[in-house]
């Protein structure tokens, strides 16, 4: 199913410097919570390939586009 992982990130130097972002993610779960577990190792190499960022707030939305 598709997923859209909707991120709050914030700059680590500028703490209240943030913006939204959306990643898709395809192949997780039907199950909502599920999809959620599934989905946290995509934020956390989100976060090892945007450094200088942290993850303020995360959640998983079924079937959204950018």
């Amino acid at each position: 199913m598709l997923y859209t992982i909707v991120m709050m990130v914030c700059m680590t130097a500028v703490p209240q410097t943030c913006e939204q972002r959306e990643e898709m993610a395809d192949g997780l779960a039907m199950n909502p919570g599920v999809a959620f577990m599934q989905a946290q190792p995509l934020v956390a190499h989100w976060l090892e390939t945007h450094p200088g960022y942290f993850v303020q707030r995360w959640r998983v939305l079924p079937g959204r586009g950018t």
